[in-house]
């Protein structure tokens, strides 16, 4: 079996990846006390006694209003704490997979989709930080992988750590909780990350380099909400309760959307569109809950 070290194991990603490759691969998924992700020589030590064959990062401060209000924080662990797991890579000869996000491209004005290659300025401390790890990785690892996830959603799963998102805000306007507002003026993919963690294996063969990962998106947020609500069957008292916010990102268009051709060429994955991502997310669900299939 491969040899595979993973951080941010209880985390959202990659509690999902340990379940779902724990009798697949020799997992060494440490938690806090078992490694401390921000002390250098115990990082050193622990990977060279360990000798992974692959290191897969997931681990990171992802909450961008903490990221701007404890920008330090963010350098820590977003870009010097990547920075050293590849020092390490390079020095045994692993594999390193390092999750980067779609917020490098906040910030950029042109329309999309985007390319890997697209000029990036990002205006956020999490989206610069980000940035600034996939230089300093690949400078260091020229094999590694950054990959640039969108934002992901799940349903709630016993055991792991949940983060409903994009899922769980409009359940509760189905459910005529809420009522909700959606950027028009932006544009992004939005991923059920249970895609991705069922493409990780494919992914762990790219050859080094950064991809755009996750699903296309050809419409603003706003639509996109509707599309879905509608393969949720919502109602129009439903749909009624979810409103246009015309008056976010008003200077220019908030463009996060991103163009995976790269990484369908390079390894076969392809995630499809958003809103069939969200369709596949609500059968995992309705099966899992006895409800009725699409």
């Amino acid at each position: 079996m491969k040899r595979v070290l993973l951080t941010g194991a209880t985390g959202f990603v990659g509690s999902r990846l340990v379940q779902a490759y724990k009798n697949c691969w020799q997992l060494d998924a440490p938690n806090r006390e078992q490694l401390d992700l921000t002390n250098r020589a115990q990082i050193h030590e622990y990977v060279t006694q360990s000798m992974p064959e692959l290191v897969i990062h997931t681990a990171a401060i992802s909450n961008t209003q903490y990221c701007e209000a404890h920008p330090l924080d963010s350098f820590l662990l977003n870009v010097q704490l990547p920075e050293r797991l590849a020092k390490e890579c390079e020095a045994i000869g692993a594999k390193l997979v390092f999750f980067s996000s779609d917020q490098v491209y906040n910030g950029t004005r042109t329309a999309g989709p985007l390319p890997e290659d697209a000029l990036l300025a990002p205006i956020t401390v999490y989206g610069r930080h980000k940035l600034q790890a996939e230089q300093r990785v690949l400078e260091l690892c020229p094999d590694a992988v950054c990959l640039r996830a969108t934002w992901m959603y799940d349903f709630e799963r016993p055991n792991l750590k949940n983060n409903t998102g994009f899922w769980g805000n409009l359940q509760a306007v189905l459910q005529q909780k809420q009522t909700l507002q959606l950027a028009v003026r932006e544009h992004r993919g939005i991923t059920w990350v249970m895609q991705v963690v069922q493409a990780m294996e494919q992914m762990t063969q790219l050859p080094g380099g950064v991809y755009n990962m996750g699903a296309r998106n050809p419409l603003n947020t706003y639509a996109t909400g509707l599309m879905c609500l509608e393969r949720m069957g919502a109602e129009e008292s439903a749909m009624a309760l979810l409103q246009p916010d015309t008056e976010r990102w008003p200077q220019f268009e908030r463009n996060l959307s991103m163009d995976t051709d790269k990484l369908k060429r390079a390894c076969g994955v392809d995630f499809g569109d958003t809103v069939d991502s969200f369709a596949a997310c609500l059968t995992a669900w309705n099966k899992e809950k006895g409800g009725t299939e699409l």
